[in-house]
């Protein structure tokens, strides 16, 4: 057996903030439909509030009531949306709506879902086969009467590559497939393409004509381990100049463009200052200010400020200079 991850002290700082709306409605990107599935754990069937759910074929089902049921606890932060799954003195953490999730916050050890935890009618919704193989149950879908099997493990948080299973091994199956991905380790963030691949790809798609800059590693969320993207800075072909950012698909390499803005179409960092300080945020207690995308080409100021006992989290829109995400803890 591998060696086990986890820590009692799994702790984030900058984690993903969203609007109240996120906490209460469901993910509005998402796509999701009834799995009509049971789910069955050591033969009894789970009572769950929400019913399992498929997105893009792959079953979610809400994480506390599989999580209690196979003996873990878990911990939901009001502040932040992270939630904590902890059993005896292993833990580990997901962000909603991140594909990236933790296992050990000390030697950075991270690992990455196709499916990201998402909300739905106020219940996070994860992975089943993820939560189940992370709390090393044993899982197997019965087609027939459309029944998902979970027996108990012994071990909590074996995130190895688990055995392929007889009922998988015909691998024309891009669902059966994608299961696995849930088990690739990476040791430190998570970004964009290399500094080299995104000035290559922005330059043979005709994005930029010419490349001034490019920097790794730009948070897209409020979180120290969360989603970056690789930014590239340069002129188009009428000589605008314009920043896009670039986003790597983890499993097969592919590159794709998570938006892109004229710099002369938005507000100034000496703008933001004027508003936050309008807010009573004085210049020097803001500690990082920056532009990335918060969705889909939606560009923003971010903006992270301590002043007195209190930290400001501040998203405002790059061209019309409102106040997309604020926070005050």
């Amino acid at each position: 057996m591998k060696q086990f991850w986890g820590t009692l002290a799994l702790i984030f700082f900058f984690l993903f903030f969203t609007t109240d709306k996120a906490f209460s409605n469901p993910n509005d990107s998402q796509n999701y439909s009834p799995a009509h599935a049971r789910v069955l754990v050591n033969g009894k069937q789970l009572a769950t509030v929400q019913e399992p759910i498929l997105v893009k074929d792959i079953i979610l089902v809400p994480l506390r009531d599989i999580a209690e049921t196979l003996g873990a606890t878990v911990t939901w932060n009001y502040g932040p949306p992270l939630v904590t799954v902890k059993k005896g003195d292993k833990s580990i953490g997901l962000n909603i709506d991140s594909e990236t999730g933790f296992t050990d916050r000390a030697t950075g050890k991270i690992f990455f879902l196709d499916q990201p935890p998402i909300l739905v009618n106020g219940k996070t919704m994860v992975s089943l086969r993820f939560m189940s193989e992370a709390l090393e149950a044993k899982v197997s879908w019965d087609e027939k009467s459309r029944t998902i099997h979970i027996s108990d493990g012994k071990n909590f948080m074996k995130l190895d590559q688990p055995e392929e299973p007889p009922y998988w091994k015909d691998q024309s199956s891009k669902q059966d497939d994608s299961y696995y991905k849930f088990y690739q380790m990476v040791v430190g963030p998570g970004g964009g393409p290399t500094s080299e691949e995104a000035k290559v790809y922005a330059l043979e798609q005709g994005l930029l004509k010419t490349v001034k800059d490019v920097q790794r590693f730009i948070p897209t969320r409020f979180s120290e381990f969360g989603p970056t993207d690789t930014m590239v800075t340069g002129n188009d072909e009428s000589g605008r100049e314009k920043a896009l950012w670039l986003v790597q698909n983890h499993y097969n390499g592919k590159i794709s463009l998570d938006g892109s803005v004229f710099l002369d179409d938005g507000i100034s960092k000496e703008i933001v200052y004027s508003k936050l300080e309008n807010k009573g945020i004085s210049r020097e207690n803001v500690k990082k200010i920056y532009i990335a995308p918060y969705n889909n080409n939606q560009i923003n100021w971010f903006v992270l400020a301590e002043q007195g006992n209190k930290k400001y989290y501040y998203c405002f829109d790059y061209i019309t200079g409102d106040v997309v995400i604020e926070n005050i803890l």
